[in-house]
């Protein structure tokens, strides 16, 4: 959706799992074992990537209990992140670099709970470099609704209009649209969605982001 113009672009919100980092094999292995010796085809997993209703599935689906999911998932994801570690996309700790130099506040926004986006961004090297951190915890509702990025622009002190939101997810994207931001879709993780028209740009890796969006934002259509 359009966006109201702003003289000067003051923030830079990132969705984290798909952004920052790519987790979701990670969160894939996961579910997986938590549902093994049983299959979990990833067309199914692939739809609840960046929305709700993944353990209310999970527990209609296999027939495990809710409390068992989220236990035992913790435990599982902790293992993974652990055993492997975790990266931050390439490009990402440029980009924050450069946009820490212009002076423009920064968040993280996520679906994730809060232990495990905590374990990520610190696995990843990233937790101090935001002054807000806001997950599916702190609001009424998540994405698609727009609470997220609304959210982490009244915590930033900023409107939303003179944010610019980096997303992944179809969920995500709406997000931060409805929310009014600028809306950036990042096509550089594992699992990626098609070209969308709720974004004002698309790129397909962090190095082709256009370091004038750090000025004046991204460009508007009309």
């Amino acid at each position: 959706m359009p966006v109201t113009p702003c003289t000067s672009l003051q923030a830079v919100v990132f969705d984290m799992d798909g952004v920052l980092v790519d987790t979701e094999p990670l969160h894939y292995a996961t579910a997986q074992a938590l549902v093994a010796p049983r299959e979990l085809p990833m067309a199914e997993y692939e739809r609840f990537i960046g929305t709700h209703g993944f353990v209310a599935w999970i527990h209609e689906t296999y027939e495990i209990p809710e409390d068992v999911i989220r236990s035992r998932s913790s435990e599982l994801f902790f293992e993974q992140l652990e055993a492997n570690g975790i990266d931050p996309m390439p490009g990402a700790p440029a980009l924050i670099e450069a946009i820490h130099q212009r002076g423009l506040a920064t968040a993280v926004v996520t679906m994730t709970q809060p232990d495990w986006t905590d374990a990520t961004l610190r696995a990843a090297g990233l937790r101090d470099q935001f002054e807000v951190v806001i997950t599916v915890r702190d609001v009424a509702h998540g994405k698609p609704a727009p609470d997220l990025y609304l959210h982490a622009a009244e915590e930033l002190g900023v409107e939303p209009a003179c944010a610019l939101a980096i997303e992944d997810s179809v969920h995500g994207l709406m997000s931060a649209s409805t929310a009014g931001m600028q809306v950036v879709q990042l096509r550089q993780a594992t699992f990626v969605p098609d070209a969308q028209a709720t974004a004002h740009a698309v790129i397909d890796s962090f190095e082709a982001f256009d370091p004038a969006w750090l000025v004046d934002g991204v460009p508007q259509a009309g």
